[in-house]
């Protein structure tokens, strides 16, 4: 027993560590906590500890997340599953366990559930119990349950409860406790609920739908809205039970709001029953509101764009626009970066503000949607990756649901992406955009940065600044290009000092206007291109050229080449060549040869031809109060609205700058003539009206000098083609090699003295040199170097512009750290900002705004640093005041002095100076324009004299032609000295700036009408006359040197063919430009030579026997005379070829080749075809017959045209009824090809071709006809045949035995061939004949006059209440609609019985199909009733003409529908059909209308309610022996019925303004209706069918005529010539003949002379118009602007190419070596002519004064002139203002330096110590001088009385007494 009860125990620890080892971890006591504070208790009463010891209070909100277990006092205890009153479990919102939907996990299971915190807001109010949900994870661990806590949002408890206190555990909901057991008791969903969002009327609804699952019982749904809170949160928010498969709630905007997401959950339970309910199913949550797609973004600086699109989740509704109210919800758009302090620019911005979401059917989770992109604005900041959010706020407008939503933005990260600046600084010094620093001393253009992935590259150009004693190169100007947009600055074209930049924009696109900016600041001297990828080329304009800073934005990083490097932040690889060769720092030299442009092919001298254009797709920031300030002024094409909600603005570059500027795009982009001031100069407007300043030649070659970057047009540029020598330079130049001290004497620390004076102690260094850091100490060491290279100490301050573009550099790269670490800085950034905007601060002289610097009165400058008042001076005027008008334009004089400002008052004053009694007396006064270039120069405009003062005044003598005296003014009060200047003209004339002003005439010259020509110069109205001094001085004379003219070879030989129209134009030139003359001496008869050499001969015409005796060749002889009667004599042969081709083919002009080539082309005859016409061509490949049988013949072909037609194509119709084809009496009517005959007079029979008297017909046993019928003109041969089974009454159709069948034969012209077969008793007999006179014998009648063939719903037809229609043209007749509710009948009969419609609709029916006599069914065909002849006329109208009839089977009648036996629909409705139809329409046998009537439904045409005859009166049976009585309806409608005695019926009258019978009544027109009309209803006409018009005089024609085809009757058209066919479409020629052609044939135009090609379409010219002109009559070319002679083939050129350049093409010179320019006007010399020489041609320079030598190289003095003084004599140099001695080497200052002080540069003095001021006479005291005392002497101060000391400071002792 022991042993036992040992084993049992131990199998009890082994299953429960078993039963252990599958529990879950945290059922193990290590894997959870346990709570056991008694305060958790449901029945503690938390109210206590609230009023003693409120910090005792449970607040799980810090409790640490984790398994828990519950324990109070000790006993197992679990949260409680019903709600907990407020204030307990020692707290005041207690948690509670939710079991609603679900039950507790089972042993060993986990189930997530909620726990629930009750609330009550304030005392009174309604208590929720479940105010907050906490999810809570719940596992049965078998004797207890754990549960997974989470810390509380507030101060909440978790509640507990005693186990023993629960009881025993009730089954979840929806199972029922079976022996111990919970077991299912309802079943749950078997799939999850699916929620959707539906629109009923104007709400949102959402619904949740669900799949019930089968169930014996009625079940029922309880569904649970929840609100989901957080990630893990729900809150209950509807409740509902329903028995529906689906529950819906309208989104109210309280309990369902937008930007929610909301689940359902379903349970079942049975209706009408206590068991409880099924485990709930719970969908997925569901969104309602907008979403963004995609969720976030991540994007860059790269200039890409983003399409983000919002979806609406739910149906927007439609309002109508009545309500005023659109269909779709506007959003506004809206940016917010949210780690900005509002200080830098946007991070992104958006294509559009504002966007509309329209809705559409709800798809995929989208019921609308709207798009938009969005993209990086590219800041140039180093701001890092930055997060920025896209908000979206539906409008005012929206639905009541919508409007105080907010969506959750979108969050975008956009990813910072470096940028840079390159330098290209003063001689200049490049620092790469990597930082990288070398020099670069080469003149010539280079390329300076070239971006490798867009089209965007910035040129540059140096010229050579002036250096005193080294080769130093300076930018003088930039060209760069970005797309179609390109920009040039450039002083290149003129001399440093001298020059102001022209600025010229142009667009290589389409449109007109330019995306680039220009910004001017500091009044023209920074002056800033910005480009719309946000690159900006900066130029920073001084006299001696300009220093360049060039900005690379984001998208150019890693791809970018030139002398800027390579940028990707590596300084190490920056030299890389053109083809991708990398060179060392060593070998910087090739490196910048490598990126050297040829001379012509930079930008400044080539247009690059456009690329396409990319849209530009504008951008806004889209926050609020914003307000665009990126309209790029004249660009509007990229600008489609400017409405409000339309994004206009292209913020997408941030283009912040410091410096204050002014946008003056629109001035050079603005198409404007160019300024009155320059109207008079020859490069803008040739000659002008005073002769002798009119001379075709440049000023001075500097006429490019423009008031500041004017602008200019195209044609302009073309003038401004200059030669720019740095070049052409043979070869590179050699390396500087420096030393200290300088030639002049300037040290190293001198030098370091002034450049830190000069920068670092300047405003912008003090203020920003903590911010600039090492770039401060680069300039300094830049700023020596330059020191050291021009030897001049006036370049100490050109590197202060670096250092500004460096500091605004630096605060816009660092605008976020600025704001982060304002405190931190060491200056506030106000400070900055006012230094940069303001440079020196104003100089004390002008207040800073910020706009600049605003000077106070009397001062100027950008920074009011020059004094409008101080005195100008005038050094010098250019030439020495000396200009030759016959070389120059003296229209305007360059002036050299020193003050010079650019102030509103500069001016000009001219004098002019008289010679009186030997004196120059001074005259009149004139205020003039004055060009300002530099501080040193300007340009003045000198007056123009009048021609009647030049006649008056000057003679040529020793006189010069003008002289004035000038003067400059800065404030027009104070003026300067006089200089005078001399006008002389140089033909005649030598002057020297001499006191007398007097000139020497020159010998070998002519005065001939106060003219002055030198010896040679011909009369310029005649070349015959010159100037001889040797025989006149006075008058012209002679010219006895007369060259004769150049006759000018044809190029090649000249050939003509037998019969050619031959022209050509001869070509002569004269050596003296004299007029000539063309005269023919011999030739062939008939050849014309013009005056100007055009020769013109008919070549005789030669068949082919007599082409043996042609001659081979013939001769022309003439003469060439000029105006001087100087003639040469010319022969030449033209050879003459024989005409090729064959067959009698016609030789044209090959206008493909030039005039004189012989080149001909064949015009073959018909038949004929090929290159030589020795080709056959078949005529009838075509179908040119129609309907005609086509023969080939040798001609080409012939037509055989059947009956009816005739015609070369048979396209001609024959009128039978000319011929009076049909029996007399009875109407014809033709038609194309054919015609047809209407019945026969009253009392006869027959076809209407014959008739015969009608014969009382008796019983027999065949039909035969009264007269044999003519055939019509058909084909016989094809037939159609339909075989027509029926029986018939004698008495209807007086047969006396049974016919077997009708057999219908339809051939092409409509002609019925009816055979009647009966049986006898030997065989079948039949009888054929026409369908018309078969009807005839069928109808057993005499025709009634006077048919009326067009009843319409005017005569009422239908029965009363139905409603009538009338058919459309061309079908006549009517339809009734269907019979009023309750009748029965085809809408002309109703009645109440069925059966008797059914009866009634029968009788009306002419004939029945019986059954075969194999019993088998057969087809019913019910054939009309053929009231009148006119029916009949109709059955035998033409139908087609075409060559083969259709034969159709057995017609079986299906529903309305006609069927052969080969299933083909015939017909759906049988209609009337056309007299004409084409051939190529299928034939329809054309059943009568009434087979088309259904029960319900009839339709009528103008026969079947016509009278009828009397005999049908009389009759009184139908077709199947039914006697007629009244109830048939017989009568007309309206007309009483009366039966008659023999079972039959009688007729009463008509109706009023109807005639007839009774049976039959036709309308009465009390006026004869006119032509082509018919009568219709009483006194009322209308038009027949085919007809229409007010007089119905106009015939219609479906389809239309065409090809110019008239419409002469119904369906006939009248065709033109060249045209046939039914509607003239076919033509003769397929194309018509052009310019007066004439077709002949088929595809075969006859041409007028000049006219050749299949369609004379081609202009043969008798000679070839060459270059683009256009042949406009066979004898003349109309040339293209730009081209001139008889067949174009002179190039014009205006002005005229000069130097005996030729002109190539329009406006294009090809110059001869040695010139240049738009009309090669300059000369070339190379090397070129130095100092100051200019080049008069080829390799020929003309020096100035003191200097000599081929290329003026050599100097007359043996020293060098310094400083740009002029060599003027030997060993004499002309000193500019400011420097002295005998090389102009010394400084010299125009007032004295005082107290030591040392003149080192021209009016600049440099002081000792303790001195300063300009002329170092302000004394400086270390130590302010305080107390009112001042400064007299160095550290000297002058003190008040009673004050002493060394500043003042002491104070002496009052004397008492």
């Amino acid at each position: 027993m022991f042993c036992l009860g040992i084993l049992r125990i131990l199998l009890l620890c082994v299953a429960r560590i078993g039963a252990f080892t599958h529990q879950a971890p945290e059922c193990f006591p290590a894997g959870h906590r346990t709570l056991r504070n008694s305060y958790r208790s449901v029945d503690f009463d938390s109210t206590e500890i609230q009023n003693t010891a409120i910090q005792d209070l449970i607040c799980d909100h810090s409790l640490l997340p984790g398994w828990y277990r519950f324990r109070i006092n000790n006993k197992l205890a679990e949260m409680p599953t019903s709600c907990v009153e407020m204030n307990r479990c020692g707290t005041q919102a207690p948690v509670w366990l939710s079991l609603k939907d679900t039950s507790l996990p089972r042993t060993g299971e986990v189930r997530q559930l909620s726990a629930c915190a009750t609330w009550q807001f304030y005392h009174g109010s309604t208590k929720d119990c479940c105010l907050f949900r906490i999810p809570i994870t719940v596992r049965n661990c078998g004797n207890f349950l754990v549960y997974y806590l989470q810390p509380t949002q507030g101060c909440m408890g978790y509640c507990a409860q005693v186990v023993t206190d629960l009881g025993a555990r009730p089954c979840p909901p929806g199972e029922v406790e079976v022996s111990g057991r919970c077991k299912a008791a309802l079943p749950s969903l078997a799939s999850r609920p699916v929620i959707t969002p539906e629109l009923i009327g104007h709400s949102v609804h959402l619904k949740c739908s669900f799949v019930p699952p089968p169930w014996s019982q009625t079940l029922g749904f309880q569904v649970v809205w929840a609100r989901h809170i957080g990630h893990s949160m729900k809150a209950e928010i509807r409740q509902e039970s329903t028995l529906k498969p689906f529950s819906l709630v309208e989104m109210d905007g309280v309990h369902f709001r937008l930007g929610e997401k909301f689940s359902c959950s379903v349970s079942t339970f049975t209706v009408n029953s206590s068991h409880g309910k099924s485990a709930p199913k719970e969908s997925e949550s569901f969104y309602a509101g907008l979403k963004f797609s995609p969720e976030s973004l991540h994007i860059a600086e790269n200039g890409e764009e983003h399409e983000v699109i919002v979806h609406s989740s739910v149906p927007i509704p439609c309002f109508s626009s009545d309500l005023g109210q659109p269909c779709g919800v506007s959003l506004g758009l809206s940016t917010n970066d949210p780690d900005s302090l509002g200080h830098e620019a946007s991070n992104v911005v958006l294509s559009v503000c504002q966007v509309e979401v329209k809705p559409n059917a709800c798809n995929s989770g989208s019921c609308g949607e709207t798009r938009f992109r969005v993209t990086a604005v590219s800041d140039f900041t180093r701001d890092g990756n930055r997060p920025s959010l896209i908000g979206a706020v539906p409008g005012s407008t929206a639905p009541r649901l919508w409007r105080n939503y907010k969506p959750t933005p979108l969050k975008v990260m956009v990813q910072d992406v470096p940028t840079s600046i390159c330098y290209s600084l003063t001689d200049p010094h490049i620092i790469t955009l990597d930082g990288r620093r070398y020099e670069n001393h080469q003149t010539g253009t280079f390329v300076l940065y070239q971006s490798l992935g867009r089209e965007f590259e910035v040129h540059t150009r140096q010229w050579d600044c002036s250096s005193r004693h080294y080769s130093v190169a300076c930018n003088c100007g930039f060209a760069a290009r970005e797309g179609n947009e390109v920009a040039i600055f450039d002083m290149c074209s003129g001399r440093p000092q001298e020059t102001r930049p022209k600025l010229t924009l142009k667009n290589l696109g389409d449109h007109e206007g330019s995306r680039v900016r220009v910004l001017e600041s500091q009044q023209g001297k920074k002056v800033t291109l910005m480009f719309p990828s946000g690159a900006f080329v900066r130029a920073d304009v001084a006299d001696w050229g300009m220093s360049l800073s060039i900005r690379a934005p984001s998208i150019d990083f890693s791809n970018t080449r030139g002398l800027c490097g390579t940028f990707d932040r590596n300084s190490n690889n920056d030299f890389y060549s053109p083809a991708g060769f990398s060179y060392s720092f060593d070998h910087v030299h090739q490196f910048i040869e490598d990126w050297r442009i040829s001379p012509g092919e930079s930008l400044f001298d080539r247009t690059p031809p456009g690329t396409e254009e990319v849209v530009r797709r504008p951008f806004c920031r889209c926050q609020a109060g914003y307000r665009s300030t990126q309209d790029f002024v004249g660009d509007t094409r990229n600008n489609p609205s400017t409405h409000s909600d339309v994004c206009v603005s292209y913020d997408n570059v941030d283009v912040t700058s410091v410096f204050p500027s002014m946008d003056t795009t629109l001035e050079y982009i603005k198409s404007v003539e160019i300024d009155e001031r320059f109207l008079n100069m020859s490069v803008f407007k040739g000659r002008p009206k005073d002769d002798l300043l009119s001379s075709d030649r440049p000023k001075r070659q500097h006429f490019e000098f423009q008031p500041v970057f004017m602008s200019l047009n195209q044609a302009d540029l073309e003038g401004f083609n200059y030669f720019f020598p740095e070049d052409h330079l043979a070869e590179a130049r050699p390396e500087v090699q420096l030393s200290w001290p300088t030639p002049s004497g300037l040290t190293l620390t001198k030098a370091l003295e002034v450049c830190q004076m000069s920068l670092v102690n300047s405003t912008v260094g003090t203020v920003c040199g903590n911010l600039l850091g090492r770039r401060l100490n680069e300039a300094v060491d830049l700023c020596i170097l330059d020191l050291q290279l021009k030897d001049d100490l006036s370049w100490d301050e050109a590197l202060l512009p670096f250092l500004e573009n460096d500091c605004e550099r630096w605060l816009l790269e660092n605008r976020s750290r600025r704001d982060s670490e304002m405190v931190g800085w060491p200056r506030a950034s106000g400070e900055v900002v006012t230094a940069l905007r303001c440079p020196n601060f104003c100089s004390g002289k002008g207040e800073c705004t910020d706009w600049g610097c605003e000077c106070f009165p009397n001062y100027s400058f950008h920074d009011c640093s020059i004094a409008i008042s101080q005195p100008v001076e005038i050094t010098d005027l250019e030439n020495s005041g000396l200009c030759d008008i016959r070389s120059f334009d003296c229209r305007s004089v360059r002036v050299f002095g020193l003050g010079f400002i650019e102030s509103p008052d500069l001016s000009c004053h001219a004098t002019r100076l008289k010679y009186i009694n030997k004196v120059w007396q001074p005259g009149e006064q004139q205020r003039t324009t004055a060009t300002f270039l530099s501080s040193k120069a300007l340009d003045c405009t000198i007056p123009s004299l009048s021609n009647a003062a030049v006649k008056e005044e000057f003679t040529m003598d020793d006189k010069p032609y003008a002289r004035w005296e000038v003067k400059v003014t800065n404030d027009g009060l104070r003026y300067s000295q006089a200089k005078v200047l001399t006008i002389y003209d140089g033909v005649c004339q030598v002057c020297d700036a001499s006191r007398s002003g007097l000139c020497k005439l020159k010998e070998q010259t002519c005065n001939i009408d106060s003219m002055c020509f030198a010896a040679g110069d011909s009369n310029p109205s005649s070349p015959c006359l010159l100037c001889d001094p040797n025989l006149s001085r006075f008058s012209w004379s002679v010219n006895q040197v007369n060259e004769p003219p150049t006759f000018h070879l044809p190029q090649g030989e000249l050939q003509t063919f037998s019969g050619e129209n031959f022209v050509f134009q001869f070509a002569a030139s004269d050596v003296e430009g004299s007029a000539l003359l063309f005269q023919l001496e011999d030739g062939p008869a008939g050849a014309v030579l013009s005056p100007a050499g055009l020769l013109i001969w008919r070549v005789p015409l030669v068949l082919e026997e007599e082409e043996e005796r042609l001659l081979e060749s013939q001769s022309f002889r003439f003469t060439v005379s000029d105006e001087c009667n100087a003639h040469s004599s010319v022969t030449v042969e033209v050879s003459i070829l024989p005409c090729g081709c064959r067959r009698g083919g016609t030789c044209v002009t090959d206008v493909n080749f030039s005039t004189g080539s012989g080149k001909y082309l064949c015009v073959c005859p018909e038949g004929a075809k090929g290159e030589l016409c020795d080709e056959d061509e078949d005529g009838c490949l075509s179908s040119p017959c129609s309907a005609g049988e086509c023969v080939t013949s040798a001609s080409g072909f012939r037509c055989r045209c059947p009956a009816g037609l005739k015609g070369l194509t048979c396209q001609e119709d024959i009128n039978e009824c000319e011929n009076r084809g049909c029996f007399p009496g009875s109407w014809c009517i033709n038609s194309f090809g054919s015609y047809s005959c209407g019945p026969c007079p009253r009392g006869m029979l027959g076809n209407g071709t014959t008739c015969t008297a009608a014969v009382p017909s008796t019983p027999a046993t065949r039909i035969t006809p009264d007269v044999q019928p003519q055939p019509q003109k058909t084909n016989k041969s094809d037939k159609t045949r339909v075989e027509l089974r029926h029986k018939a009454s004698a008495s209807a159709w007086r047969w006396t035995q049974e016919l077997t069948s009708v057999a219908v034969d339809v051939g092409p012209g409509s002609q019925f061939n009816v055979s009647l077969r009966k049986p006898s008793e030997t065989g079948n007999q039949s009888k054929t004949m026409t369908g018309t006179t078969a009807a005839l014998e069928l109808e057993r009648t005499r025709v009634a006059p006077g048919i009326n063939v067009s009843a319409t719903c005017a005569s009422r037809p239908c029965f009363p209440g139905v409603q009538c229609i009338n058919r459309r043209p061309p079908y006549v007749g009517y339809v009734c609609g269907r019979c009023p509710p309750g009748l029965y009948g085809n809408g002309r009969f109703c009645v109440k019985n069925m059966k008797e419609a059914t009866a009634h609709l029968q009788q009306q029916t002419v004939m029945k199909l019986g059954r075969s006599t194999q019993g088998n069914k057969a087809s019913q065909l019910h054939l009309p009733h053929l009231s009148s002849r006119r029916e009949i006329k109709l059955l035998s109208s033409p139908v087609t003409r075409g060559n083969h009839a259709h034969r159709l089977a057995a017609v079986t009648s299906r529903g309305g529908r006609y069927w052969t036996k080969f299933g083909e629909v015939l017909s759906d409705k049988v209609t009337p059909l056309k007299q004409t139809l084409t051939k190529s329409k299928p034939w329809t046998f054309p059943l009568p209308s009434v087979l088309s009537h259904s029960l319900f439904e009839s339709s009528g045409d103008a026969e079947a309610d016509a009278h009828r005859p009397k005999s049908w009166v009389q009759s009184r049976t139908t077709a199947g022996g039914h006697v007629r009585t009244c109830a048939d309806r017989p009568c007309f409608p309206g007309v009483q019925c009366e039966p008659a005695m023999d079972e039959g019926f009688h007729c009463g009258k008509c109706p009023p303004g109807y005639t007839g019978d009774g049976q039959t009544c036709r309308a009465v027109c009390r006026h004869r209706c006119g032509r082509n009309m018919e009568c219709a209803a009483p006194n009322t006409c209308r038009c027949k069918p085919g007809y229409t018009g007010s007089n119905c005089h106009s015939a219609i024609c479906d389809p239309d005529c065409v090809n110019g085809g008239l419409c002469i009757a119904p369906d006939v058209c009248q065709c033109p010539r060249g045209y046939h066919g039914e509607t003239c479409q076919q033509a003769l020629c397929r194309s018509p003949c052009e310019n007066g052609g004439t077709c002949v044939g088929l595809q075969t135009c006859s041409c007028p002379y000049g006219f050749v090609g299949p369609r004379c379409e081609t202009m043969v010219c008798s000679h070839h118009c060459n270059n683009g002109g256009q042949c406009v009559s066979p004898d003349q070319c109309v040339c293209p602007p730009g081209w001139s002679g008889p067949s174009c083939e002179n190039a014009l050129c205006s002005p005229v190419c000069l130097n005996g350049a030729l002109c190539v093409r329009p406006n294009i010179c090809e110059c001869l070596q040695g010139f240049y320019g738009a009309q090669c006007q300059n000369a070339v010399c190379g090397p070129p002519c130095k100092n100051g020489g200019q080049c008069m041609r080829n390799n020929v320079c003309l020096c100035l004064q003191g200097y000599t030598g081929r290329r003026c190289e050599k100097s007359v003095c043996k020293l060098v002139c310094l400083n740009n003084g002029r060599c003027v004599g030997p060993d004499v140099c002309d000193c500019p203002s400011g420097w002295q001695g005998d090389r102009c080497e010394k400084p010299s200052c125009l007032q004295k330096c005082l107290n030591g002080g040392e003149c080192v540069s021209p009016n600049t003095c440099h002081c000792s110590p303790g001195w300063q001021g300009a002329q170092c006479q302000i004394p400086q005291c270390e130590q302010q001088c305080v107390g009112g005392s001042r400064c007299i002497r160095p550290n000297v101060c002058a003190c008040r009385r009673g004050s002493a000391g060394s500043v003042c400071s002491g104070r002496l002792p009052i004397a008492r007494g």
